[in-house]
C-alpha cells in the first residue's frame, strides 16, 4: 500500500513516452512574488478539442515558510483561484495534495512548508476550433512564517488549442511528483457524526486491514467539524474504525463532511486517504424540547477544565476510596506536637509532592498509551490483574507494618521523638503516593469533564489539568501542615499511639480484601489463590530480613520475597477470568444491543461500571439498586443494559470517548423513540434517575 496504483500507472506511461516526448516544459506561466514564486504549467504542449488536459498550479514559499490547504485550519487563508469565462472551455474542481499539520504557539493550522502544486482540468469543448485562447487568470493566496504577507496577481495566459498534442518531460516529472501527493480515494464506507461538541468519524474498515496501525488524523475539508488544536482519539470497535474528534463551539455548521484521513503505519510512510462520509447531525434536544448535550465537554476553556480539576481533586477527599489514608493522615497531625513548624510544612509539601509525581507518572503512561492509539481512562491502570494483585500485596505489607509484624522504613516507628524524627519527610511522600494508588477507583464530581477535556488535548494542557487535580487532592493536608492552631488541638501523643497505629492497620487489611476481591474478578479463582498464597510468602520474608542480618538467613529472606513476587507476575499475566455464560449474557451491553432496542423505539438506560470503581458501587447501591428506582424503570418499561469496564473493552472504551468521558461511571438514558442519549452526572441519586424518567 506504499505505492499507490495510480502512481504506478503515470510513472509507467512516462517511461513509455520518454523516447517521444519534447525537451521542454508547456510553462504557461512563472511570476515571482515578494515572498514566494507562482508557476502555471500545462501537462500537454496544447489544450486538445473534446478532452481534458491538466494544468499545475505551483507555489513555492520562502525558505521557513509555509502555504495553506484548503481548509487552513485556525488561522491563514487557502489560496483563491479564479478563471474568467473563456467559450468552449470548461475548468474542474482543483485537487490538493494532502496537507500537513503546522503548529503556531496553541494553534494548529493545515498547509505545506515546502512547493505545493494544485492540479487543475480543463476541458475543451468539441465543436472548439484550433487556434490561440487568451485565459485570465487571478490568485490570492497567502504565506507565513510567523507574521504572513499575502501574495496576489492577476494575468493573461496565452494558450493553444489543437486536435491532439504531446506530453512533455519536464511537465511529466512535476504532475507525476504531484499525483503522488495526492491522497488515494478511498474504498471504505465512512460516517461523520457531528454533535456539539465533538464530531464523530466511523470507518468501515477492518482491523485486518489495517494491521500495524499507530496513528490516526482526519483533516476535514469544512469548517465547524474539529478543533484543530484537539488530540484526536481513535480505536477499533467490532467492524470499524472511530475517530472521535474535539470540535469548537464557534457556531459554524459543516458543510460537508469530505476530508483525508492520514493513517501511520509502524512499518511503512504515513497514507493519505479521500473520505467522503455520510453526514449526520445529531439531535440536541431531549424531552419536552429540554436541550440536553449528547456528549460531554470535551471541548471547553483550559481555565474552566482547570478549575474542574481542582475542585474534582478537593472532593476526591470525602470519597470512600481515599478513606484509609484519611485516617493516616490525621494519625501523623497528633504527632506535630514533637515538629517544629518548618517540619510541619516540610511534610506537607512532601505529601504533595507525593500524590504530584504519581499524578505525573499516570499521565506519562496515558500520553504512551494515546500515543499507541489504545482507549485510556482515568483508572485504566486498575483493569491490569497485575497491578491489582501488587496493590494488594503492598496494602497488606502496609498493614502488617502498622500492626507492628515487621518495619517498613518509611512507615510509622512508635510514638514521641522516635515518631517525629522517623517519620519525617519521607513517609508523608509515601503517604502521597499511597494516597493516589487507592484514590483512583473513584471518580469524583467534576473530576470526568476535566479528564475527559484534558485527554483530548496537548500534552502541556494534560499536565495542567492534572497536576491541579493533584493540589486540590494535597490541598486539605497542606493547608493543616501550616496551621499552628490545628497542631495545638491535636490531643497530646503518648504511649497510646502504638496502639492506634495498630488499629490503624485494619482499614488497609480491608482494601487489601476488596482488591483481591477485584482481582478474583479478572484473574480467576487459582491467580487469586497464587496472590494469597504469594502475599503470604512476601511477608514472610519481609520479616524474617528484619529478624536477622545473617547472610543465610536473609538470603532465604530474599528467595521467599523475589520468588513469591515472580509467581504472582507469572500468573497475573496469563491467567483469565472465571465468567459463565449465563453471566455474560445477563443485560451485558453491546452496540448491536442498544442499536436493536433503540430501532424498536424502547427507552434504555446504560450504565457502565468497573467492579474497582467505588463511586461506581456507591451510585449502584445508593441509587440505582433501590426499590423505588428499580419501579420506576419497570413502570416506564425501560431495559437496563450494563457495560462492565472491569476488565479492558475496546467497544466500551469507544462508547466513554464518544461522550468526552475518561472513565466510569457514565449513565445514559435514551427516551423512547430517541437516539440520542440524557446524560446523567457522575453522583446520581434515585430521586435524579426519576426526573429524568
Amino acid at each position: 500500500m506504499t505505492v499507490s496504483i495510480k502512481t504506478f500507472i503515470a510513472a509507467l506511461v512516462i517511461l513509455l513516452l520518454q523516447p517521444l516526448a519534447p525537451v521542454s516544459a508547456k510553462q504557461l506561466l512563472s511570476y515571482q512574488g515578494s515572498h514566494s514564486e507562482i508557476r502555471v504549467v500545462a501537462e500537454r504542449d496544447s489544450l486538445v478539442i473534446g478532452e481534458t488536459t491538466w494544468l499545475a498550479i505551483e507555489i513555492t514559499p520562502r525558505d521557513g515558510w509555509h502555504t495553506y490547504w484548503k481548509n487552513p485550519g485556525d488561522s491563514g487563508a487557502a489560496p483563491i483561484l479564479k478563471w474568467g469565462e473563456t467559450p468552449g472551455l470548461t475548468f474542474g474542481t482543483p485537487e490538493f495534495a494532502a496537507p500537513s499539520r503546522i503548529p503556531v504557539e496553541q494553534l494548529v493550522n493545515y498547509g505545506f512548508t515546502g512547493p505545493s502544486v494544485i492540479l487543475l482540468p480543463v476541458t475543451v469543448a468539441a465543436d472548439q476550433m484550433e487556434g490561440d485562447t487568451t485565459l485570465e487568470f487571478s490568485a490570492e493566496w497567502l504565506v507565513c512564517e510567523v507574521e504572513c504577507v499575502p501574495q496576489v496577481g492577476d494575468w493573461r495566459l496565452t494558450v493553444p488549442i489543437a486536435a491532439n498534442a504531446s506530453l512533455s518531460l519536464e511537465s511529466q516529472a512535476l504532475f507525476t511528483a504531484a499525483r503522488a501527493k495526492l491522497p488515494e480515494m478511498a474504498y471504505w464506507d465512512a460516517e461523520l457524526l457531528i454533535a456539539d461538541v465533538s464530531s464523530e468519524l466511523t470507518v468501515y474498515a477492518d482491523r485486518s486491514e489495517l494491521e500495524g496501525l499507530r496513528a490516526v488524523y482526519f483533516y476535514p475539508e469544512s469548517e465547524g467539524v474539529a478543533s484543530y488544536s484537539g488530540t484526536q482519539v481513535w480505536s477499533f470497535t467490532d467492524d470499524s474504525l472511530l475517530v472521535r474528534i474535539p470540535r469548537d463551539r464557534s457556531g459554524v455548521d459543516p458543510v460537508g463532511a469530505n476530508g483525508v484521513l492520514q493513517l501511520d503505519f509502524e512499518t511503512s510512510p504515513s497514507q493519505y486517504f479521500a473520505l467522503e462520509p455520510g453526514l449526520k447531525v445529531a439531535e440536541q434536544a431531549g424531552p419536552d424540547g429540554v436541550s440536553v448535550a449528547l456528549l460531554a465537554d470535551s471541548v471547553m476553556p483550559l481555565w474552566q477544565a482547570a478549575i474542574y480539576a481542582f475542585l474534582g481533586g478537593l472532593i476526591l477527599n470525602l470519597m470512600p476510596c481515599v478513606f484509609p489514608i484519611l485516617s493516616l493522615k490525621a494519625f501523623a497531625f497528633v504527632a506535630a506536637n514533637y515538629k517544629t513548624e518548618a517540619h510541619r510544612r516540610k511534610e506537607g509539601w512532601a505529601y504533595t509532592f507525593g500524590i504530584w509525581i504519581s499524578f505525573m507518572v499516570i499521565v506519562a503512561a496515558l500520553m504512551i498509551l494515546r500515543a499507541g492509539g489504545a482507549a485510556i481512562g482515568w483508572g485504566f491502570q486498575l483493569q491490569d490483574p497485575l497491578f491489582v494483585g501488587l496493590l494488594a500485596l503492598l496494602m497488606v505489607l502496609v498493614a502488617l507494618s502498622l500492626a507492628g509484624v515487621f518495619t517498613i522504613q518509611l512507615s510509622f516507628q512508635g510514638a514521641g521523638q522516635q515518631f517525629a524524627g522517623r517519620e519525617g519527610a519521607q513517609g508523608a511522600f509515601f503517604k502521597g503516593v499511597l494516597a493516589t494508588l487507592v484514590a483512583t477507583p473513584c471518580t469524583a464530581p467534576l473530576m470526568a469533564p476535566a479528564i475527559g477535556f484534558a485527554l483530548t488535548q496537548p500534552i502541556y494542557t494534560v499536565v495542567i489539568v492534572f497536576s491541579l487535580l493533584a493540589f486540590g487532592l494535597a490541598l486539605p493536608f497542606l493547608l493543616l501542615s501550616y496551621s499552628a492552631r490545628v497542631a495545638a488541638m491535636m490531643p497530646k501523643p503518648g504511649p497510646w499511639m502504638e496502639k492506634v497505629k495498630q488499629g490503624l492497620a485494619f482499614p488497609m487489611l480491608l482494601t487489601a480484601v476488596w482488591l483481591v476481591y477485584v482481582y478474583d474478578l479478572q484473574a480467576g479463582a487459582t491467580a487469586t489463590f497464587i496472590l494469597l498464597a504469594g502475599s503470604v510468602f512476601v511477608a514472610f520474608g519481609v520479616w524474617l530480613w528484619g529478624k536477622s542480618t545473617g547472610i543465610i538467613v536473609r538470603a532465604i529472606a530474599l528467595l521467599a520475597l523475589i520468588g513469591s513476587i515472580a509467581v504472582i507476575i507469572d500468573y497475573s499475566e496469563t491467567a483469565a477470568p472465571d465468567v459463565s455464560p449465563e453471566a455474560e449474557a445477563a443485560n451485558a451491553y453491546s452496540d448491536a444491543r442498544l442499536s436493536g432496542l433503540l430501532d424498536e423505539g424502547k427507552p434504555v438506560f446504560v450504565y457502565f461500571t468497573a467492579e474497582w470503581c467505588i463511586t461506581c458501587k456507591v451510585n449502584e447501591r445508593m441509587a440505582l439498586n433501590r426499590d423505588d428506582t428499580q419501579a420506576a424503570l419497570k413502570a416506564k418499561g425501560v431495559t437496563v443494559l450494563k457495560g462492565d469496564w472491569t476488565n479492558k473493552n475496546d467497544e466500551i472504551a469507544a462508547v466513554l470517548a464518544r461522550y468526552g468521558r475518561a472513565g466510569v461511571p457514565l449513565y445514559l438514558y435514551f427516551p423512547a423513540g430517541k437516539r440520542e442519549a440524557i446524560v446523567l452526572p457522575e453522583i446520581i441519586t434515585s430521586s435524579s434517575i426519576i426526573d429524568i424518567l
